[in-house]
């Protein structure tokens, strides 16, 4: 959840609209990043009223932190998406699939 937060942070360029994106609110988010900072021992984020971006250590964090994310994604999908087995049947009025679906 915290490189989660951090990449999608970096992604958005703002704590906000990374929050709208997890679901989750400002201040959470702020509690993760400074979870994830004092777990590192270091300063992943500069930040100022105006402005936001990674610090040289965040900028190194970057792309190991998505291909973590990428690991996780693909191992909990192997474990807990259902095999997609059987037919797919789909049913339509003529005139629509006469006009607008392909041969």
């Amino acid at each position: 959840d915290l490189l989660r937060c951090f990449v999608t942070i970096s992604e958005t360029g703002s704590f906000t609209r990374a929050g709208e994106r997890l679901g989750r609110t400002q201040s959470t988010i702020s509690l993760q990043v400074k979870r994830l900072e004092d777990q590192l021992g270091r300063t992943l984020f500069a930040r100022t009223p105006r402005s936001l971006s990674l610090t040289a250590e965040g900028e190194r964090l970057l792309s190991p932190a998505r291909q973590l994310l990428r690991l996780n994604d693909m191992a909990v999908a192997e474990l807990f998406e259902p095999e997609v087995a059987g037919a797919v049947r789909l049913g339509v009025p003529e005139d629509f699939a006469t006009a607008h679906l392909p041969d």
